[in-house]
């Protein structure tokens, strides 16, 4: 606990009892209790209060300790006459009870504090043989010592339901996130087999050739260990605690060329133009490879051999990305190699960082392109 928080949660409610017990003391709100008392003077009613207030500044760290002094506190200003300030730091050490203490000490309080209010109001109704007594007597002791103990429980399980809820809402998101996660290790997964099978079909719609088919199971290998590369990031990020060491999200603009490197053994002529983007967020960085690596992939699936331009770049604050390719009349598209949730899955994952993404023919050739902001992160 800080200086501050000390300040305002310890010395601000003890002070600001005595100043009003004072101010109670002086216009004369004491000798308030009908009962038999010593006639002292006034200012002993300010030595009870003192001793009450010093008594609050331990409350919240030991508030049985603190009420049962006070409790004893309070005696001696009953034996004096009592007086309606001392009533005002009795209130807060049984709240303090209610909020602080142990279940078994809340218990026990409560348990006590009907005793007393039940005792009280059946003696002072026999006492005085008026039954409007005893009932005035009972609504007395209920407010000055059961309300504050009902306002701590009630503040009590208000903070355990925000708790549940914050924790609702956080499940929520893990749940939201790691179902993303997973959408993202389709999508990686698919792209890659999507390559391997173009790489494969290409091989063998061609007459046999051993160096051109050893470089074709050369690209199938390398895509099949970048497809378990991928899966095991992302398995271990689905898998994370939040106690071990944050696995790194799979695919960045640092492995931008490794699709482009990917894409030219699929045939593919690929010509780059990008320029520096610094201090870009992860996430953004992330949803960058993914839309290059789809862009690539359904070129390579619906017009192989096609020339392809890459830009990716920086403008204001915004991340561009542009990929077009040449349409071909060849086509290695089979119905297992398009789920048709590529351009989808990129065009909501642009749209979730605030940007928009757009596919579609322009002229001879097929483009995408994304615009992203820097601050969606």
């Amino acid at each position: 606990m800080n200086v501050r928080e000390l300040l305002r949660k310890v010395y601000v409610p003890a002070v600001g009892t005595f100043a009003a017990g004072v101010l109670l003391d002086v216009v004369g709100l004491t000798d308030v209790w009908s009962i038999p008392h010593l006639d002292v003077p006034e200012i002993w009613h300010l030595s009870t209060l003192s001793v009450g207030c010093l008594v609050m500044l331990g409350s919240r760290r030991r508030p049985m300790a603190a009420l049962v002094a006070g409790a004893c506190a309070f005696a001696v200003d009953l034996v004096i006459g009592g007086s309606i300030a001392f009533i005002l730091v009795m209130f807060d050490l049984l709240f303090a009870v209610g909020r602080f203490a142990s279940p078994r000490a809340r218990a026990a309080v409560t348990t006590a504090v009907f005793v007393l209010v039940g005792t009280a109001t059946v003696v002072g109704g026999l006492a005085t043989g008026q039954v409007q007594i005893g009932v005035f007597i009972c609504l007395q002791l209920v407010s000055v010592l059961f309300v504050p103990l009902w306002w701590a429980a009630n503040l009590r399980q208000q903070q355990q339901i925000g708790a549940l809820d914050a924790e609702r809402i956080a499940g929520e998101a893990v749940v939201a996130e790691r179902a993303a996660m997973a959408r993202d290790l389709h999508d990686v997964i698919a792209a890659h087999l999507a390559t391997t099978a173009m790489h494969s079909g290409a091989a063998l719609a061609m007459p046999p050739d051993t160096d051109r088919d050893r470089t074709a199971l050369q690209a199938v290998r390398t895509s099949s260990l970048a497809a378990l590369e991928e899966m095991r990031s992302m398995i271990l990020l689905l898998r994370a605690d939040a106690g071990d060491r944050d696995p790194v999200l799979p695919g960045g603009l640092d492995r931008l060329p490794d699709l482009v490197a990917a894409a030219t053994a699929g045939g593919l002529r690929v010509g780059v133009r990008t320029t520096d983007v610094p201090g870009i967020p992860v996430v953004v960085a992330h949803t960058v490879y993914g839309i290059v690596r789809e862009a690539l992939t359904n070129a390579g699936k619906h017009a192989p051999g096609s020339e392809v331009d890459l830009d990716v770049r920086r403008a204001g604050g915004r991340v561009t990305v542009t990929v077009t390719n040449t349409l071909t009349a060849a086509s290695l598209d089979h119905r297992s190699l398009s789920a048709g949730t590529g351009l989808w899955s990129i065009r909501e994952r642009a749209a979730l960082l605030g940007g928009e993404l757009t596919a579609g023919r322009d002229g001879d050739r097929w483009r995408v392109h994304a615009s992203l902001p820097l601050a969606a992160a």
